[in-house]
């Protein structure tokens, strides 16, 4: 055999055996309008902030931050996942909200390899999956995921036990208009766990996009829809380039 032939062959297999890469990169920005029914109440931004170190493996920082609620109950809320980037699981998981005077903060340290997370603070380990999720990780996790239509799929990798197990199942294709008016094919998905259901629609390509999540609340559905998409930051986008 000669070298050219075994040279090939090598990068022939490198590349069969390299992870197919992410739908989103260091830099993806997507902007949110909320909506109660057809009425305006609120902004939201997710953000694949960067890549860091996180207890020896290679995390992607990811940041949900977004304001608003009906008239009389305004809230502001964080959430902030760093997440393994080889098989992909969360390592820290930072939760916030504040209505008026009120602040909620939770902070959480999760071991996927020993199925342990701690809160920061407390004394006690407890059990979690292996390769546990938060719930924005989640989200991230889903844009990778192979969804074909029709499919159940039952996915026990929350990082608190009790709500697993969640059920995703994929309602059918649609066609999705976007905010700059162009027409993509769409994938819509329902999202269970312990007893409420989040509607999910992402575009059915490679860039996987959530163009829109309803929310059930104690006051209604809050829809969160894609209003903008940016690459990095100073720089536009188009949605489906």
């Amino acid at each position: 055999m000669t070298v050219s032939v075994l040279l090939t062959q090598v990068a022939l297999l490198a590349r069969l055996a390299a992870p197919a890469p992410y739908p989103f990169a260091v830099g993806e920005t997507l902007s949110y309008e909320a909506r109660l029914g057809y009425f305006p109440i609120g902004t939201a931004t997710a953000k694949v902030g960067g890549m860091t170190q996180e207890r020896g493996s290679e995390a992607f920082v990811f940041a949900l931050a977004g304001e608003g609620g009906p008239p009389g109950i305004r809230v502001r809320y964080e959430l902030t996942s760093w997440a393994r980037s080889t098989r992909f699981a969360s390592l820290r998981f930072h939760r916030k909200m504040v209505q008026g005077n009120s602040v909620q903060e939770q902070r959480y340290q999760i071991v996927p390899d020993s199925s342990r997370y701690r809160e920061e603070g407390g004394a006690q380990d407890w059990v979690a999956p292996r390769d546990a999720l938060d719930e924005l990780a989640f989200l991230y996790y889903l844009r990778t995921a192979p969804l074909e239509v029709g499919r159940s799929y039952t996915i026990s990798r929350y990082f608190r036990t009790g709500y697993n197990p969640i059920q995703v199942r994929v309602v059918g294709r649609e066609n999705l208009t976007l905010f700059d008016g162009t027409t993509v094919p769409g994938l819509a998905l329902e999202v269970t766990a312990h007893g409420s259901t989040m509607s999910l629609k992402l575009t059915d390509d490679a860039r996987r996009l959530p163009v829109q999540l309803d929310l059930p609340f104690p006051y209604g559905t809050v829809s969160l829809l894609l209003s903008g998409v940016s690459s990095a930051p100073g720089s536009s986008r188009s949605p489906t380039g």
